[in-house]
């Protein structure tokens, strides 16, 4: 008989206290704004890289908005895109040649 696929919880209980979900940050739609960019650095890692939704705890649809948002502000200029702090010193980057 085949396996049956995808995901298969467990039934057993786990002792203990109860588990309890994290809560989604309620984000109005008129503050997921590539303008607000101050609030959008919540959603930015210190290199420039977009938070994932398990670390920020968004809904899928918060976070396609975020990253729609971060998006237009790099190129807006407003924020600095993932790899730009590698860009911005070339001298380190040139290797010597004899």
């Amino acid at each position: 008989m085949a396996k049956p696929r995808g995901r298969q919880r467990n039934k057993k209980k786990k002792s203990g206290a109860p588990t309890h979900r994290k809560r989604r940050p309620q984000l109005p739609a008129e503050e997921l704004d590539w303008k607000n960019f101050p609030q959008l650095r919540r959603f930015v890692s210190e290199r420039g890289k977009i938070r994932p939704r398990r670390i920020t705890g968004l809904s899928r649809k918060q976070q396609s908005r975020i990253a729609k948002a971060v998006k237009r502000a790099r190129i807006m200029g407003l924020l600095i895109y993932p790899d730009q702090d590698r860009r911005s010193h070339p001298e380190k980057d040139r290797r010597v040649r004899d």
